[in-house]
């Protein structure tokens, strides 16, 4: 799978929850729109004719901190998604192991600094290829890596993690807007209808 490939495939499971927050958004506007409305004619109502500015305003506040309620949801919303959209991906990475996952093997290890590592932790079946690179080491197997490899040095003290993980990890916040941006730009919601994030959705506050 290329890289290409696991965007599309991060869009793919993303547009129906994404549809569905705009969904929620647009209803919980309307209902803030209807409510606003309702309350604004029942003080203008119950208030005499001078007082009408007063009323007006009382509907402001009320419509300005229900604009804010919904504002809260969306951003949660966004960043329960981007939470589950990493884990897709982190579930992702083994697809990445293709015929020239040989190739992208060396290249990991190429950027490792120079030490006598000692210990090499990959999977399983990359224990040949990691014996072959650093045939003094301790090489131990982890499954929880699904590509390259975690090497320790200086007896614990030095530690390089070059795995799939942890590089999806640190692309990740740059990754992400672009996938969420794809899916909004699918699904037809225009930025300033507050359907497009305003920030990255994974580092939204604790969305």
């Amino acid at each position: 799978m290329s890289y290409r490939e696991l965007l599309e495939a991060l869009e793919k499971e993303c547009q129906e929850k994404i549809g569905k927050i705009r969904d929620e958004e647009e209803a919980e506007a309307e209902r803030i729109r209807v409510g606003a409305d309702r309350h604004l004619r029942k003080l203008e109502e119950e208030y005499e004719l001078g007082l009408s500015s007063a009323a007006r305003a009382g509907a402001e506040a009320v419509l300005s901190e229900a604009e804010r309620t919904a504002r809260a949801k969306r951003l949660t919303a966004e960043k329960e998604l981007s939470e589950r959209l990493y884990q897709f991906a982190v579930r992702a990475l083994p697809c990445l192991r293709d015929e020239k996952y040989g190739d992208v093997f060396g290249v990991l290890v190429g950027e490792l600094p120079s030490f006598c590592w000692e210990v090499v932790r990959v999977r399983a079946e990359d224990g040949d290829m990691a014996k072959a690179f650093f045939p003094g080491a301790e090489i131990a197997p982890d499954d929880g890596i699904s590509g390259g490899l975690d090497v320790i040095a200086g007896k614990g003290t030095i530690r390089v993690v070059n795995t799939f993980e942890k590089r999806l990890e640190k692309a990740w916040s740059g990754m992400l807007p672009g996938i969420m941006n794809d899916v909004y730009d699918f699904l037809g919601t225009a930025p300033d209808k507050g359907g497009r994030p305003a920030r990255n959705p994974g580092e939204v506050d604790a969305v």
